[in-house]
């Protein structure tokens, strides 16, 4: 779905190009934080493995399709708005299958939560 209301809007993601690349450091930015803040506060938390993940793909997605139908409503000056939150969502989605591959294997991996020594200490 995401790909074809991506490519519904092809001449103005043309338009926005300028745009997009301005945003897409932000969004990397976002997907880090979220990752690392997510590690910390399960680990704060003292969530299992599978809570710190959890916790990690939560803060990572967004809702942003939520707003497109706002924002496609508002006429066609505003659909830069609307291709930079098809292309937020994209991100998103490619972001995920990273993290798919990065969180278990650096950030949680699978005997994260088994740290503790019987005093209850890390």
């Amino acid at each position: 779905m995401v790909f074809l209301i991506a490519a519904s809007q092809v001449d103005e993601v043309r338009d926005a190009l300028p745009v997009l690349a301005q945003v897409a450091g932000v969004y990397v930015a976002y997907l880090v934080a979220a990752a690392l803040l997510g590690a910390a506060t399960g680990r704060a938390a003292r969530l299992p493995t599978s809570g710190r993940r959890t916790v990690i793909f939560s803060l990572g997605t967004r809702n942003s399709f939520v707003v497109l139908p706002l924002v496609l409503a508002l006429g066609p000056e505003w659909n830069v708005a609307a291709v930079v939150i098809v292309f937020q969502s994209l991100f998103e989605l490619f972001g995920m299958v990273a993290y798919l591959w990065i969180v278990p294997r650096y950030l949680v991996p699978e005997n994260a939560a088994n740290t503790q020594d019987s005093a209850g200490n890390e």
